[in-house]
């Protein structure tokens, strides 16, 4: 999170806005930290509906919802407050594979939108070449993304997750751009932000694996603030790309989005 990194803090995952931290943490933001918020990115989220206008229901009884867009939010990290003991995060789904189910003509076309792109995708690389990564997008000479590496002995549904989050660097990155100063860590909060919506559009439950919230910059300004915004469009135009690909293409299978049949 640059916002932190920049103050010298190392990453933490405790941040919240400042009713959140007071009503369900009992803490208050430091009077000398109201002025020093992080911004970050939240996506709209809205109601999926039938052609009824009904919201449209999920096996488990919660509504299928789809982002619109995304706004600037101003949280605070934890060390900005003071209150009652923080609790443990539960950190033990960050890298585990997902439990919930995915058609293959999901993964399929995922991998068709990448061959538009004229990306190639192996889904089949062993742990000795990605290490402890799941996946991996390479970048030609040129500068665009070239190949996309999934680990071998990930599950389907995990698979495209993965794959969601590489199409994330294919569509919005080039190699040159990690060269940038802190560019890396923002480009990787970007190709997250993109599988989240990409995996929500589907019915898939990311849960602690996924960043939901881009982190920015650390003090508040309307430069701040567009940039915020321009990097809230980007990833909504590359979540956009993808789904209006794929959707047809389920949908010609007898599939919906929501893995619905």
């Amino acid at each position: 999170m640059l916002g932190q990194a920049k103050r010298g803090w190392d990453l933490s995952s405790f941040v919240a806005g400042k009713t959140k931290w007071n009503t369900e943490f009992n803490r208050q933001v430091k009077t000398e930290e109201f002025s020093k918020p992080i911004w970050i990115l939240a996506p709209v989220l809205i109601e999926k509906k039938d052609e009824n206008g009904n919201p449209i229901k999920r096996a488990d009884g919660s509504t299928e919802k789809i982002a619109i867009r995304f706004r600037g939010v101003k949280v605070y990290d934890h060390r900005q407050t003071h209150g009652d003991p923080i609790p443990e995060p539960d950190t033990d789904g960050m890298m585990s594979q997902l439990n919930d189910t995915a058609p293959h003509q999901l993964l399929n076309e995922l991998v068709e939108v990448a061959s538009a792109r004229s990306v190639q995708v192996f889904d089949s690389v062993s742990k000795v070449e990605l290490g402890s990564a799941h996946g991996r997008c390479w970048f030609e000479n040129g500068g665009r993304a070239s190949k996309i590496e999934i680990l071998d002995e990930l599950n389907l549904t995990t698979k495209v997750s993965v794959l969601a989050h590489e199409l994330g660097h294919a569509i919005l990155h080039n190699r040159d751009e990690y060269q940038e100063h802190d560019a890396a860590s923002i480009k990787e909060l970007e190709a997250e932000s993109v599988a989240y919506l990409v995996c929500s559009h589907y019915g898939i439950d990311l849960g602690n694996r996924s960043f939901r919230y881009i982190v920015h910059h650390d003090h508040a300004s309307d430069d701040v603030v567009a940039d915020l915004l321009k990097s809230g469009d980007r990833i909504f135009k590359a979540y956009s790309e993808i789904i209006s690909v794929v959707d047809p293409k389920l949908e010609a299978f007898g599939l919906k989005p929501g893995g619905s049949v």
